[in-house]
């Protein structure tokens, strides 16, 4: 076995774990995550299967030629549906989408006299594509050549990959989601991946067309660049998502309003001037794009109300080194969600975060009368500061003022 071929074994393997977790784990985005986990599932099957050829070991299941072929017929529509569903924060498939799916429905009736063809006609099919890599490009087939579905195959993905680009140009360009950019950006290497896998693909049916008959033997090309591209392609389209698990298991996203929940509570806010900063972002988002941010404001609210409780009656800032890990594990909060929280709903990030609440302890103390019983860093050492530079460099870039300063204006 090749190092090749151990590369693309592991491309079979990361496809089908991650197409079993987009299927399975994904709480939110259902409808675009299954989408997503057939596409990931297809290219898997699809490395296996090529695997399977090159090696031989196809003669021990001779039955498993050509079962996933009507899936290859899916991958090109379900990847231009994911784009649009997340786009469009669509969660079912529309009536005429099912259209989309009748390639592949045709090509289950065309090789149904190759799959209820019986044991020994598979075993010559498969002996005869193991033996000379050309005739895998024409046995196994049905009424139609099994050389026109190659072709057809890859001219069709390029196809829903002009759709696919021209969509998200038109979203993400005309319709300015600037605060869209974390998803978008996804489906942008999504996007850039598929067209990667597909000029592979393609690149290998051309030669294939070229050669047919001359010879040539396509067994020495199969392991070359255009096939590498392809393996590599799907492989890293894997590997990707497990360093987006908010990707992954599915960010919550509705559209945001006005009318949202969380832009209409009172809740207690951790920092005025963050607050204020938040509700004028918010407001100039609304007048260029609905899409303010893509979470779902319920479930915002319910994160946002959860932390600012704790953090109010708890106070675990005030201590030293406290982690983002401690943070979420105390709500019961999954992690890449509490992250998304502060970043999108107060625009910070942790450590900011803890140390505008510090700040703000700071602030609250020296109301009291007794604070001058305290010298400055000791009530930052209190507030959980662990150094009093970082208080001072925090407490200047939440106020605008230094703490002397601060002292003086409040005297």
């Amino acid at each position: 076995m090749r190092f090749y071929d151990i590369l693309v074994a592991g491309g079979v393997l990361t496809s089908f774990l991650t197409s079993l977790l987009l299927f399975t784990r994904g709480r939110y985005q259902l409808h675009a995550n299954r989408l997503l986990g057939v596409v990931i599932f297809t290219w898997g099957w699809y490395a296996l299967l090529y695997l399977l050829v090159i090696t031989g070991w196809i003669r021990s299941i001779p039955w498993i030629h050509r079962v996933g072929s009507p899936l290859y017929y899916l991958i090109p529509p379900c990847s231009y549906l994911y784009v649009r569903s997340v786009l469009l924060d669509e969660t079912k498939f529309r009536k005429c989408d099912w259209l989309h799916f009748i390639p592949a429905l045709i090509n289950v009736i065309d090789l149904m006299p190759f799959y209820l063809a019986d044991m020994e006609t598979k075993k010559a099919v498969v002996n005869a594509i193991t033996t000379d890599f050309n005739l895998s490009y024409q046995k196994g087939s049905g009424m139609i050549p099994a050389f026109w579905h190659f072709q057809l195959r890859w001219i069709q993905g390029i196809v829903y990959l002009v759709f696919q680009w021209a969509l998200l140009y038109r979203i993400t360009k005309k319709d300015k989601l600037e605060n869209f950019s974390n998803v978008t950006g996804w489906l942008f290497t999504f996007s850039a991946f598929s067209t990667i896998i597909y000029t592979g693909l393609g690149i290998m049916s051309v030669i294939a067309w070229l050669n047919l008959g001359s010879g040539v033997n396509l067994l020495s090309s199969a392991r070359s660049v255009p096939a590498l591209l392809q393996i590599l392609g799907f492989m890293c389209l894997s590997v990707y998502l497990f360093f987006k698990p908010d990707i992954l298991y599915g960010i919550p996203r509705e559209v945001y309003t006005s009318k949202s929940p969380v832009a209409n509570t009172g809740q207690i806010k951790v920092e005025q001037s963050t607050d204020h900063h938040h509700k004028e972002s918010k407001k100039d988002s609304c007048t260029t794009s609905k899409r303010e941010a893509p979470f779902n404001p319920e479930l915002m609210n319910m994160y946002v109300c959860r932390l600012e409780t704790y953090v109010r009656l708890e106070e675990p800032f005030k201590k030293q080194g406290f982690t983002v890990n401690e943070l979420a594990l105390a709500l019961q909060i999954p992690l890449h969600h509490l992250s998304y929280v502060l970043n999108h709903y107060y625009k910070q990030r942790f450590t900011d975060f803890i140390n505008t609440c510090r700040v703000n302890y700071v602030k609250k103390r020296l109301e009291r009368e007794d604070w001058r019983s305290f010298t400055l860093e000791a009530l930052a050492n209190e507030a959980g500061f662990a150094s009093r530079s970082t208080f001072f460099t925090s407490f200047k870039k939440v106020t605008g003022l230094s703490p002397s300063q601060y002292l003086h204006f409040k005297d």
